[in-house]
């Protein structure tokens, strides 16, 4: 699960999942769903580890539980991965275009 809103996610689900974030001192404060999971328990613990321990190989992604990815302080991922994600629809021909949904689309090129 990428979890792109800050309370989307109820503690439980929180807490039963292995948990990756950007940062972990951005990302449990201001009552996001890990944060309310640490209020709730009291610890870090259910935090496996960050972004960067999983791209330098110092935390590995379990395969037997959902995984819940955290990004609150990389705005730019949010970019990144919604462009990704419509590429890759896109290129499937399976992309429903929603007339209208965004004002300007080509600001930037």
């Amino acid at each position: 699960v990428l979890h792109l809103s800050l309370r989307d996610l109820g503690t439980d689900v929180v807490l039963s999942a292995a948990n990756f974030v950007d940062d972990v001192e951005h990302c449990l404060k201001a009552g996001t769903s890990p944060h309310l999971a640490e209020q709730r328990v009291g610890h870090r613990d259910f935090i496996e580890g960050t972004l960067h321990d999983v791209l330098t190989g110092a935390a590995g992604v379990p395969d037997d539980k959902p995984v819940i990815f955290s990004p609150f302080g990389l705005g730019v991922l949010d970019l990144a991965l919604g462009k990704y994600v419509y590429d890759t629809v896109q290129e499937t021909g399976r992309l429903d275009l929603v007339e209208g949904f965004f004002h300007e689309t080509r600001r930037y090129g």
